[in-house]
């Protein structure tokens, strides 16, 4: 069973509401790291404050994923009840997911080094523009999904996140055997190797919801059982 299910045992002693609340503001982080970081990008925003704004909610992340790892370990070893461990293992999974999420951000931010001096922004908004406002939107609705425990959201935040990872390869193919120049090339083909990583994570997230737990991150599986 998902994590709806799951929560709905605990409304007497609902332990894993703080846990949701440290995990959206894992979600919350990344979100508004890749949203600076695709301005600079796409845009030629200025990179004034990237330990403000990149590597400072990086490792506010990783403080709350220590903090969530803590909490369940707790739980568990003082007075846990034994149907409390798939909430803990679906909370360990979720979390792992969330701070890669982080990470990948982090690195699509370091590809800006690599551009060239004076890149040619029109370029990186035709094989990127579309797909960061759809990357935009499935960080926020996977963060709603996972709050609300919506099944019929964490579905389509699959559904949708499984389309722009083909979309990246397809893409990234199309890059590989164009005439663009190396520079951009690589770093256009980084950016959308990184989106496609970012959009596998936010997927994981959601199978939380909808999945039992020996099937988590693997959705393909659900229609067969």
């Amino acid at each position: 069973m998902g994590i709806k299910s799951i929560l709905s045992l605990f409304r007497e002693d609902d332990w894993t509401t703080s846990l949701v609340a440290m995990l959206d503001e894992m979600l919350e982080q990344s979100s508004a790291m890749f949203a600076y970081t695709m301005d600079v990008l796409l845009a030629g925003a200025p990179d004034v404050d990237p330990m403000g704004r990149v590597f400072a909610p990086d490792k506010r992340i990783n403080e709350l994923v220590r903090q969530i790892r803590r909490r369940v370990a707790t739980r568990l070893a003082v007075g846990g009840r034994r149907g409390e461990v798939p909430t803990a293992l679906i909370f360990m999974n979720a979390v792992k997911d969330a701070e890669r999420i982080g990470d990948y951000v982090k690195n699509i931010h370091e590809v800006g080094d690599l551009m060239p001096a004076r890149p040619d922004r029109a370029l990186y908004v035709q094989w990127l523009g579309q797909r960061t406002v759809l990357l935009k939107d499935l960080m926020l609705r996977t963060r709603q999904a996972f709050a609300n425990s919506d099944d019929a959201g964490a579905d389509q935040v699959i559904a949708e996140t499984r389309r722009l990872g083909q979309e990246c390869e397809s893409a990234i193919a199309d890059i590989c055997g164009s005439q663009l120049a190396t520079r951009d090339a690589v770093c256009l083909v980084l950016t959308l190797r990184f989106f496609k990583r970012v959009s596998s994570h936010l997927s994981n997230i959601a199978t939380t919801i909808v999945m039992p737990v020996d099937l988590l991150d693997f959705h393909e599986e659900r229609e067969s059982r």
